[in-house]
């Protein structure tokens, strides 16, 4: 069976345990801006602890500056995390000297420390922190090729499948001229959960376009309408893996994908 990859906050610690080994190998945790760069620290232990493998946040605008950035870097490696997903962040939360995933990179940190995989992050349906979202997967992918780091591209959970397969396509071309062949694309995927609740995330989150859509279909009937992963997946192509956000719980997540595997 193909193993998937799921999203989790620092205080669904307690759920780890609960997650199937045979469905997830990689734990990844979200880091919210104005907690403690501790938290991911303390989230990874306990994923490695349970099993599985780690893969916290890195919010370049929730860092204050470099030597925090060395400081959470270093404490990540020497509890065993070897994959990192570089993020922005917040432009609304920056709290330090950090605009960009780029401008982290350039400080150098990461070269000085032995990580595996370094991650970063798609939005298919725009991202309303970077108007050029383009060209800064692009820069980020020649850095990471020029600096000899395998890399993976993670996306926000998509909701259009027309969008995210444009995306796919236009990412590939960028990734066979500015960086390494074997780059991953993942897809970012909403769990089963109600309407009402996706049409929240996708607000917070950006991913306006669909939650606009979402809306105009039968607002009156949205608490009764369960939203299933398998109307986008079913829809879309050319990806290396799928990441699950489960906004409907991490026992409904799973028992969909018994269900559909």
């Amino acid at each position: 069976m193909k193993k998937f990859s799921i999203e989790i906050l620092p205080k669904q610690k307690s759920k780890i345990a609960e997650l199937n080994p045979e469905f997830f190998e990689d734990v990844y945790i979200t880091h919210i801006p104005g907690s403690s760069l501790e938290d991911l620290i303390d989230t990874s232990s306990e994923v490695i602890n349970n099993g599985f493998n780690p893969v916290p946040h890195i919010p370049a605008r929730s860092i204050s500056d470099e030597s925090s950035l060395n400081k959470t870097l270093l404490n990540l490696m020497n509890i065993g995390v070897k994959d990192l997903l570089a993020i922005g962040g917040s432009v609304k939360n920056k709290i330090g000297i950090f605009d960009s995933t780029l401008d982290m990179f350039k400080t150098g940190i990461l070269n000085n420390i032995d990580f595996r995989n370094i991650r970063i992050a798609g939005h298919p349906e725009g991202n309303p922190d970077d108007k050029n979202s383009k060209e800064s997967l692009r820069d980020k992918l020649i850095w990471l090729k020029e600096n000899d780091y395998t890399a993976s591209i993670v996306t926000q959970f998509c909701l259009s499948p027309e969008l995210t397969n444009i995306w796919i396509k236009e990412t590939k071309n960028i990734i066979k001229e500015f960086g390494r062949e074997d780059t991953k694309i993942i897809i970012g995927v909403a769990g089963p959960s109600k309407i009402t609740t996706l049409i929240k995330y996708a607000k917070v989150c950006g991913v306006s376009s669909s939650a606009n859509f979402l809306m105009k279909q039968g607002l009156d009937v949205t608490k009764l309408i369960k939203h299933s992963p398998s109307s986008l997946i079913e829809k879309i192509n050319g990806y290396d893996g799928l990441h699950f956000f489960p906004f409907g719980g991490i026992k409904e997540l799973d028992d969909w994908i018994s269900k559909y595997n």
